[in-house]
């Protein structure tokens, strides 16, 4: 019995010591919503935070962030799309921003049934895809399950195997010691990658953007969504699902300098996609969307045609 008191009291100390170092202080409440200014919409797993612009009968096209960086991440494209005559739909997946963080497994089925949901709200039926980072993951995926949904597919910078040599992601994946550092040091970890990400798109906007990322991490579920996300199928290699892509009409940028995504996985999907167009962007990083607008907005355009 004393063993028992004694490891009993060393667990509640353990987890009063990781709530205090954990940066997820607050609810996303009602109030919350209210007051950011947003639209929400409710979909069967939860809130989703959206922004929905362009004509009404302009050709849809849904915008899909990558692993942290929310819509913002759009900026430099959203409103440019909408002033072409598209319908343009961008969102923050579950776990980011204001978006709500429900529980159970964040895994390829949970992201392709948001977008499921986001197309019936609208009742669009098809709809062109730009994607970047893990949103063409996400993607690919989407295509694999919904062929007949996707018109033309936009990838900047896509991932294909998030987990090949991430020490990150591999630790996390171990019990007990992953959700510990869940708690305590994730949040950290990618509001520092972000930062650095910002920082190497030498945008006038990385002060801005890097304080509207840790917005998102004060709220508690960020951290699990991430912990959940990388113990499950969408940081595998996933070939299969690019492989599918074959034959439709897919545009494929990518910046020289990206540290993030390896131009040896560039060349994985190329190989699994001969059809696809890849453009090559000299000294660009990871956030091409935003270093190289001028360069990938016009790309986007013409592709869309």
């Amino acid at each position: 019995m004393k063993y028992l008191i004694s490891a009993l009291i060393v667990l509640i100390t353990l987890t009063a010591v990781l709530l205090l170092v954990s940066p997820e202080k607050k609810r996303i409440t009602n109030t919350v919503r209210n007051d950011s200014g947003s639209e929400f919409i409710q979909l069967s797993e939860g809130w989703t935070e959206y922004e929905l612009a362009g004509p009404e009968n302009g050709e849809p096209v849904i915008l899909i962030h990558g692993l942290s960086v929310p819509m913002f991440d759009w900026d430099r494209q959203f409103y440019i799309l909408a002033e072409s005559g598209y319908r343009v739909l961008r969102y923050n997946h579950y776990g980011r921003g204001l978006s709500d963080r429900p529980r159970g497994n964040y895994d390829a089925g949970r992201y392709i049934r948001q977008i499921e949901d986001l197309m019936a709200s609208q009742n669009w039926t098809r709809t062109h895809i730009i994607a970047h980072s893990m949103g063409g993951a996400i993607a690919a995926e989407f295509v694999k399950a919904h062929p007949e949904s996707v018109d033309h597919l936009v990838l900047l910078a896509p991932a294909l195997y998030m987990a090949e040599g991430n020490t990150g992601i591999t630790l996390i994946r171990i019990p007990l010691l992953g959700d510990i550092m869940a708690m305590t040091a994730l949040s950290g970890l990618l509001a520092s990658r972000a930062e650095a990400l910002f920082e190497a798109a030498r945008i006038p906007e990385a002060e801005e953007y890097k304080n509207a990322f840790r917005e998102q991490i004060v709220y508690y579920g960020f951290s699990r969504s991430v912990k959940s996300l990388f113990r499950h199928d969408l940081v595998k290699d996933l070939s299969d699902a690019y492989r599918t892509l074959d034959g439709r009409k897919t545009l494929l940028i990518w910046g020289s300098r990206d540290e993030s995504i390896p131009e040896d996985h560039i060349k994985t999907i190329e190989s699994l996609v001969p059809d696809l167009e890849l453009k090559v962007l000299d000294d660009v990083g990871h956030m091409l969307n935003m270093e190289a607008s001028q360069t990938v907005n016009p790309l986007i355009l013409d592709f869309l045609k």
